[in-house]
């Protein structure tokens, strides 16, 4: 079996710019699987949009992969989303505990 890659978009919008690597750390280490063979890319974008997108080397046709991995797939997102929801619900109440509000 090919190797798969897997690019991460994290949406960094609204994260201070000496934050964002270690945002975008984070994230990508709470979503990363255990039992992944293949490389993860990740790209840091302007937006509040975060998505992972699956590059697979090899096209599949056989219609019990393919649902195979579109399942993968929305739980990675599905999991991506939610750690990068709690991370920035964190950095907005240390915003807000930093500002005295």
């Amino acid at each position: 079996m090919e190797k798969k890659i897997l690019v991460v978009y994290v949406g960094v919008a609204g994260i201070r710019g000496e934050d964002i690597e270690y945002f975008v750390h984070k994230i990508v280490s709470k979503i990363t699987p255990t039992t992944f063979e293949g490389e993860i890319i990740v790209i840091p974008i302007q937006s509040l949009d975060t998505r992972i997108e699956c590059i697979n080397p090899k096209y599949i046709t056989e219609e019990n992969l393919v649902k195979e991995h579109t399942e993968l797939m929305k739980e990675l997102n599905d999991e991506l989303r939610h750690q990068a929801e709690q991370l920035k619900q964190f950095y907005e109440n240390e915003q807000k505990d930093t500002s005295g509000h």
